[in-house]
């Protein structure tokens, strides 16, 4: 199985950088995205991402 590298880097806005180890393929998302999905051509493997930053996490019943 590939093995794939995400990066978030540090501060504020965070974007998102996958890539692919084994053929070399990557991507960076700009901030905002919370959700990415990254195809590696070499694989054919899509690979969808979620970012939840648990230092912004609410309890739902919070919201209302």
């Amino acid at each position: 199985m590939t093995d794939y590298t995400v990066e978030v880097p540090d501060g504020r806005e965070r974007g998102i950088r996958i890539a692919c180890d084994e053929h070399g393929e990557s991507a960076e998302f700009q901030p905002g995205y919370r959700s990415v999905a990254f195809h590696c051509e070499g694989c054919g493997v899509e690979l969808e991402v979620d970012l939840h930053d648990l230092r912004e996490w609410r309890d739902l019943g919070e919201i209302c």
